[in-house]
């Protein structure tokens, strides 16, 4: 086993792709039900144990790989939805003590000086564009 005292914590962004298989039951369809042409990404950010950020990335895309990969499941419309890596795309070394509040990830954002922070709210982060950038 490697000498884990030179090991440090990383925040790792991945991005995958939602795959939606099959057609759907017609029965289930509802007000909810999107069948327009968009497609689904997820960007999220997985706690990674490694001696450096390059080590980091490859933990972050081995794991991210073996975890969803060939996972099928059913969606409420009765299609078959899997979760496809594609990449990892940024690495955030922890610093805090890992607790309630601690620093995991970090990004800077370089705007145009007359956007406002209320326009890069919602331009970044609002919820209803479901993290749309």
């Amino acid at each position: 086993m490697k000498n884990k005292s030179n090991w440090y914590y990383y925040g790792v962004k991945i991005i995958k792709q939602i795959i939606v298989e099959g057609e759907p039951d017609l029965n289930l369809i509802d007000e909810f039900y999107n069948d327009d042409e968009e497609q689904l990404f997820e960007e999220s950010i997985m706690l990674v144990h490694a001696q450096s950020e390059n080590h980091a990335y490859k933990i972050a895309e081995s794991k991210a790989t073996k975890r969803w990969e060939n996972e099928f499941h059913p969606n409420m419309y009765g299609q078959q939805v899997a979760w496809k890596f594609i990449k990892a795309v940024d690495c955030f070394l922890i610093v805090d003590k890992l607790k309630s509040g601690a620093e995991v990830y970090s990004c800077f954002h370089v705007t145009q000086k007359d956007i406002t922070a209320n326009q890069f709210i919602e331009k970044w982060f609002n919820r209803s564009n479901e993290c749309k950038k």
